[in-house]
C-alpha cells in the first residue's frame, strides 16, 4: 500500500484508495488488522480516507456481492465501473485537499482556520451521520451516530463532556493544558494519545489506541488506572474502577462506517446496525437472535446489511409496513 509519488499526500491519496478498493472486495481479519493499523498512524490517513469514503457515498453504491465475484463478463464489467467510481471520488478528494493546503499557507493562524467550534460549545451527530471535528487546538474529535458532547476549554485545561454515545478523540500534542474528557462518573486524562470513549446506559467502554491515558472517578475517590495501547477498561458508574484488558476486537475501524464482528450474536449484531438506521430497522427474534456471526459491515446501510446477514445465515428477510427488516428462518 505505497506509492512511488514524492509528495505525502499524493501517497496517502493512493493508499486511501487503495484500501478502500481492497476493502470492498473479500477481506481477512488480518486485512482490517492492517487498515486500522495505516487509518491511525497518521491523522492525514483518518482524513483523506474519511473524505474518499464520503465522497464515494455521495457518488456510487458499493456492487452485490453477486455481481462482484461473478468470474465473468458481468463480474468484470462491475471491476471496471468500480475502478471508475473510485478514480472519480479520488479526484475529488484531490480537489478538497488541495483547497484545505491552500487555506492553511495563508498568513493567518492555523486555529483561526479550524477553530470554528468555539470554546464553549456543544456539538451533536443525527442519526446515522458520522462527524469530524476540529478543536480549537488542533486536536479532532470524531462523533458516531447520535453522540453528543460538551466542549469547555479554559486558560487552565481543555475539557470535554461525552454525554452520549461514542467519539474518538486524537489529541494535538504541544498543548501544555491537560486534555480531559469526563463521560458519566470518569475522567480520562489524554497524553498526546489516539482513544475511543463509548458511553450507554450509564456504563463507558474506554479503549486506548495510542500514546497513554489516565481514568479516574469524578470524585477522585480511589486510585485511577493507565491504559496501554490495545487495552480497553469496561466501566460502571459505581465501585471501583476495574483493571484495563487487552482486547484488540474493542478498536474498531468505526469512523469509515466498516464495524468488525467476531462471533457475535445476531440481535447484537442488528442492535449495531439498528444505532444507525433511519428507517429499516433490522429485526431477529427468537432462535436466529442467538445464531453467530463473524464479519465486517457498513452498518450505515441497514439493507445492504440485512442481505449479508441473511445470506449468512441461510434467513430470509420480511418487510414490515414500516419498512423494519425481519430476519425470519426459511
Amino acid at each position: 500500500m505505497t506509492s512511488s509519488n514524492s509528495d505525502p499526500l499524493a501517497q496517502i491519496r493512493a493508499q486511501a484508495v487503495a484500501w478502500l478498493a481492497r476493502l470492498r472486495g473479500p477481506t481477512s481479519a488480518a486485512d482490517h488488522a492492517a487498515f486500522e493499523d495505516w487509518y491511525c498512524a497518521d491523522p492525514r490517513h483518518a482524513d483523506i480516507y474519511d473524505a474518499l469514503l464520503d465522497n464515494w457515498d455521495a457518488t456510487g453504491r458499493i456492487p452485490p456481492a453477486s455481481d462482484r465475484d461473478n468470474g465473468g463478463s458481468r463480474g468484470s464489467a462491475t471491476r471496471s465501473a468500480l475502478v471508475g467510481l473510485l478514480a472519480a471520488s479520488l479526484i475529488a478528494v484531490i480537489g478538497a485537499s488541495f483547497w484545505m493546503e491552500t487555506a492553511d499557507s495563508q498568513n493567518k493562524p492555523r486555529s483561526e482556520q479550524v477553530a470554528w467550534l468555539h470554546p464553549e460549545q456543544r456539538r451533536e451527530t443525527v442519526q446515522g451521520h458520522i462527524e469530524t471535528i476540529r478543536l480549537p487546538d488542533g486536536s479532532r474529535v470524531t462523533l458516531d451516530t447520535a453522540s453528543r458532547i460538551d466542549l469547555a476549554y479554559s486558560g487552565t485545561e481543555r475539557r470535554i463532556r461525552l454525554i452520549s454515545g461514542r467519539a474518538r478523540f486524537a489529541v494535538a500534542h504541544g498543548d501544555p493544558r491537560p486534555f480531559i474528557v469526563t463521560a458519566g462518573a470518569q475522567d480520562v486524562v489524554a497524553y498526546g494519545t489516539l482513544f475511543d470513549i463509548f458511553l450507554q446506559d450509564e456504563k463507558a467502554a474506554i479503549a486506548l489506541i495510542e500514546g497513554k491515558i489516565e481514568v479516574r472517578r469524578t470524585d477522585r475517590d480511589g486510585p485511577s488506572r493507565f491504559l496501554a495501547p490495545g487495552e480497553v477498561m469496561r466501566v460502571d458508574r459505581t465501585g471501583p474502577l476495574p483493571r484495563p484488558e487487552p482486547d484488540r476486537s474493542a478498536i474498531q475501524d468505526w469512523p469509515s462506517g466498516m464495524q468488525r464482528f467476531t462471533d457475535a450474536s445476531l440481535e447484537t449484531v442488528a442492535a449495531a446496525c439498528n444505532r444507525y438506521a433511519t428507517h429499516g430497522r433490522i429485526i431477529v427474534t427468537g432462535a436466529l437472535a442467538s445464531k453467530r456471526f463473524s464479519g465486517t459491515l457498513d452498518v450505515r446501510d441497514t439493507r445492504a446489511a440485512a442481505q449479508l446477514l441473511a445470506s449468512a445465515m441461510g434467513a430470509k428477510i420480511e418487510v414490515a409496513a414500516d419498512g423494519a427488516l425481519r430476519l425470519t428462518e426459511r
